[in-house]
């Protein structure tokens, strides 16, 4: 019995791991890389031992995403002012954490986090609107529809960061590039000022559903 404790002493506990340490080893690895057996080997422990947080490489991925998301979203903060504030306050900072979680941006399933002070711009949103006089239903559909228009939003300025133009401004200049001169005029001025992918877009995005919402609350 002493000599199987003193063996134990002697070889050592195996390094202890969590979620924390499993996403800080995996952060700042290249996604088209990574790999289970990576983080382990970074972490200093058997890759089996990841199985107890994480099942496969996907697993790992959406969790990186996920968890640096949250502490992300864990700044965004509340504006005092109309309910129409409050919407383009917490939309536009929560798309900025979206595009800030980088080259792990294609793993982000919803922009909410893992924990309840994640949570705490969407509760002061709903709160927002309820207050305002829309109803529980209406004010949840609104969140899920910007939830929507900001992940689309961060997703088209992440593409066009990663190549250098969103892929599909190259397709359409290839398209018009094949048509007849002189055909589909409204569409090349369209494309040559960069009017449906460019940083304004978004501001017209939320113009847009917010006097939808206020006529909805009027009526």
């Amino acid at each position: 019995m002493l000599i199987g404790m003193s063996e134990s002493r002697r070889r050592g506990r195996p390094p202890r791991i969590d979620r924390d340490r499993i996403v800080a080893a995996a952060r700042d690895m290249d996604p088209a890389t990574l790999t289970m057996q990576a983080v382990a080997e970074r972490l200093g422990v058997d890759r089996k031992a990841l199985n107890y947080h994480v099942t496969d490489r996907d697993g790992l991925l959406q969790l990186v995403a996920h968890e640096t998301l949250s502490s992300l979203l864990e700044t965004v903060t509340p504006v005092d002012g109309t309910w129409q504030d409050m919407v383009r306050a917490i939309a536009h900072q929560t798309r900025a954490s979206m595009i800030a979680v980088g080259a792990h941006f294609d793993y982000v399933r919803l922009p909410i986090g893992s924990g309840p002070a994640a949570l705490a711009p969407n509760e002061h949103l709903l709160r927002s609107l309820v207050e305002a006089g829309f109803t529980d239903a209406q004010a949840g559909r609104a969140l899920g529809l910007l939830a929507e228009l900001m992940y689309a939003s961060a997703r088209n300025t992440v593409l066009a960061g990663r190549y250098g133009e969103h892929p599909q401004i190259t397709e359409l200049n290839r398209m018009l590039a094949e048509a007849p001169p002189g055909t589909l005029p409204s569409i090349r001025r369209l494309s040559a000022a960069r009017i449906g992918l460019d940083p304004e877009q978004f501001d017209f995005d939320l113009d847009v559903v917010i006097a939808g919402l206020a006529q909805l609350l009027d009526r």
